[in-house]
């Protein structure tokens, strides 16, 4: 017999989880549209030099990159959506003034992002391009957390951070070459003290001290008084330090994590970062952050925050119910295909059986609430054993 395999880390979605996917990418772009942003759907593939610009190299090793025999350059298929999205801003709306925009779709990764992780994630996201400020910022952290709630998190768990911190530390020394800020940036990521300390060797004593305090600070948002204490002589440093603040005091998250050395994207996002966080995931549900200048490439510079939501890892954890359904038999009569059809034009499911189709076939895929018989000379909708009439 032939054995069916599918490559590591790629997976079939049956019924289910693409009900509870569909129901929650449904849910969420209605979410957004009321918040005034535009779906919009970018293709699954595109030439590799757009697909990956302003991105930096976070991008470069998970994205499959094939020839497109139609024109025989090199292209990709997307692992981020985001790029894309700042193309059409850019390149194609170039509207004035500030665009919100938003997205579901597929993306597809050479390499999964964790042992557990599908190579095939399926997000949802809004970007906004053309606003500055933490105003614009407030606005998309508390959208995240609105969707996050809509959705069924039961407790909005926000990291929060901003480049600006370690950035303006760094800034401030002028021993910092460049190798040295990339291992200081991972072992940053790493919240590793003692990679840190031989990565920084050099750098100024103020700047080590810095940035050994900072990648210890990670706690409620009494840590901001310790961070604001660490960069007393950083001015840039405590100017998003403040901005923080403002933004975790208001964020609509029931709880708050203030991370002192956030780092993650350090060559994508400019300010402000954030994500969604869930006990029963081994990496967040959420990110999103400030990107500012991300459109240039594309002949227009663009100050931009946005978030994606990670929505497959989510459906999974979740046993979608099974949709109410009403099951009719095979009959041509048109007063039974009239009362069908009114049923189907109302949102109703209808399974007309087939000549020898027993209900209980439909049981892995529907409840079966209601039947429709004749009595009485005319079609009746009956409630069954799962429902009333």
């Amino acid at each position: 017999m032939t054995n069916w395999l599918l490559p590591d880390h790629i997976s079939d979605m049956l019924p289910r989880q693409a009900r509870e996917l569909e129901r929650l990418r449904a849910l969420t772009l209605g979410i957004m549209r009321s918040h005034g942003f535009e779906v919009i759907r970018p293709p699954m593939f595109e030439f590799l030099d757009s697909l990956l610009t302003g991105s930096g190299n976070r991008l470069e090793r998970s994205t499959i990159k094939f020839v497109d025999e139609s024109s025989g350059r090199l292209a990709g298929f997307r692992a981020d959506i985001t790029p894309q999205v700042a193309r059409i801003d850019a390149h194609i709306l170039n509207r004035p003034g500030i665009t919100r925009l938003c997205y579901a779709g597929s993306v597809l990764h050479a390499k999964p992002r964790h042992p557990l992780a599908t190579r095939q994630p399926y997000v949802v996201g809004a970007e906004m391009f053309g606003a500055t400020g933490r105003e614009s910022d407030l606005e998309m952290v508390k959208l995240a957390s609105e969707v996050l709630r809509r959705i069924g998190v039961p407790r909005v768990h926000l990291v929060l951070g901003h480049t600006g911190i370690v950035r303006a530390v760094l800034k401030s020394d002028p021993a910092l070459s460049a190798e040295a800020q990339r291992q200081i940036v991972s072992a940053l990521g790493d919240k590793d003290p003692s990679e840190l300390a031989s990565a920084s060797e050099g750098l100024a004593e103020s700047t080590r001290r810095a940035l050994a305090s900072l990648c210890l600070i990670y706690g409620g948002t009494e840590s901001l008084a310790e961070i604001e204490s660490v960069c007393a002589g950083f001015p840039e440093a405590l100017e998003a330090v403040r901005e923080l603040r403002w933004l975790t005091e208001r964020c609509g998250a029931d709880e708050v994590t203030v991370d002192g050395s956030s780092v993650t994207g350090f060559d994508y996002y400019t300010g402000v970062s954030f994500a969604g966080i869930l006990e029963d995931l081994p990496e967040p549900i959420l990110r999103g952050g400030r990107y500012d200048g991300i459109g240039l490439a594309f002949g227009r510079y663009r100050p931009a925050v946005g978030f994606t939501i990670y929505m497959r890892e989510y459906a999974a954890l979740h046993d979608a119910e099974l949709p109410e359904a009403t099951t009719a038999p095979a009959s041509e009569d048109p007063a039974l295909g009239s009362l069908i059809e009114r049923i189907r034009e109302q949102g109703g499911i209808v399974v007309q059986l087939l000549p020898g189709e027993q209900p209980q076939g439909l049981s892995e895929s529907f409840r079966l609430t209601h039947r429709i018989v004749f009595e009485d000379g005319r079609w009746t909708v009956k409630g069954t054993a799962a429902g009333t009439d």
